[in-house]
């Protein structure tokens, strides 16, 4: 019984201590997860909705250079002037290009990658506006180059300009979706990490208790057991002591100096009980007519 219940105590400490390994465990899986979330999502902010909106801007900026340039060729005095103009109108046009290629490589969803046809086609669009432009002040139709500029091609670059804010706030948008994840992960972190230190904490309080009430007991079954042991050995000292014994009517003293009767103190102090009978020496002796004692 004693092996049994051992066995029962080393079985629920080495549950308890289990439970607390595979919580932490559990936590750091948990927290793992969580992090690599985190860490997918930051660099998808990184490399999605950051680099479309920087390449949407940095498109807008050169089509605004492209469109002064356009400025600069219908005003240009010479053809020296107008091959330069036209140079730097051709060089920022494949700087555009560039950056809506980024945009088409790295935007995010459907909806993104229409917006980005669509800003591209539109960019196409412009180049036989500035060629007529080009074709006009050839012509020496200085004038009516300089009036497609100003309206035409203007028009058609605020409705690129337009496009351009619709690519960067897609982006920002992404961006803030992404933002709202990452906030929701780590507010869920947070609350799975305060949830399993409770748990953790009850769960090692509890197992805690049990160690040191289970201690108690076998202390307290230890100094029962050591002072019944050391009661048996006192009295086993006391009865392997000479006992005073009465000459006549044959009393023990004990060691507090009381005389009690053989039987009594045999039963005290060995908890035996006495049982009287007549020996066949004092059967024959104090009976010697009576049938009970024959042999």
């Amino acid at each position: 019984m004693a092996t049994l219940n051992k066995n029962t105590i080393k079985h629920k400490l080495a549950l308890g201590f289990l439970l607390i390994i595979v919580l932490f465990v559990s936590f750091g899986i948990v927290a793992l997860r969580e992090v690599h979330i985190l860490g997918n999502l930051t660099k998808m902010i990184y490399e999605h909705p950051l680099v479309v909106s920087n390449a949407s801007l940095n498109a807008g900026i050169y089509m605004t250079e492209m469109h002064r340039s356009m400025k600069d060729v219908a005003l240009s005095n010479s053809l020296d002037e107008l091959n330069i103009a036209i140079n730097v109108v051709n060089e920022h046009e494949q700087l555009v290009y560039r950056q809506l290629d980024v945009i088409r490589k790295k935007i995010i969803g459907t909806e993104g990658q229409d917006l980005e046809k669509r800003t591209r086609q539109l960019f196409a669009d412009w180049r036989p506006i500035r060629e007529e432009v080009v074709l006009l002040f050839r012509d020496g139709r200085r004038y009516e180059a300089a009036l497609i500029t100003k309206e035409k091609g203007a028009d058609h670059v605020a409705k690129l300009e337009g496009k351009m804010f619709e690519l960067t706030s897609y982006a920002r948008k992404k961006a803030d979706s992404f933002i709202q994840l990452a906030a929701l992960s780590q507010s869920r972190v947070e609350n799975i990490s305060v949830i399993l230190v409770l748990v953790g904490i009850v769960l090692s309080i509890f197992v805690a208790l049990f160690t040191a009430r289970r201690v108690l007991e076998v202390e307290g079954a230890l100094l029962h057991e050591r002072n019944q042991l050391q009661k048996a050995l006192d009295e086993i000292t006391t009865l392997r002591s000479i006992l005073p014994l009465c000459s006549y009517c044959k009393k023990i003293r004990d060691d507090k100096g009381y005389w009690e009767q053989v039987d009594v103190y045999i039963h005290k102090h060995l908890q035996t009980d006495i049982s009287h009978s007549v020996c066949p020496e004092c059967a024959k002796e104090h009976y010697p007519y009576s049938e009970l004692f024959d042999d």
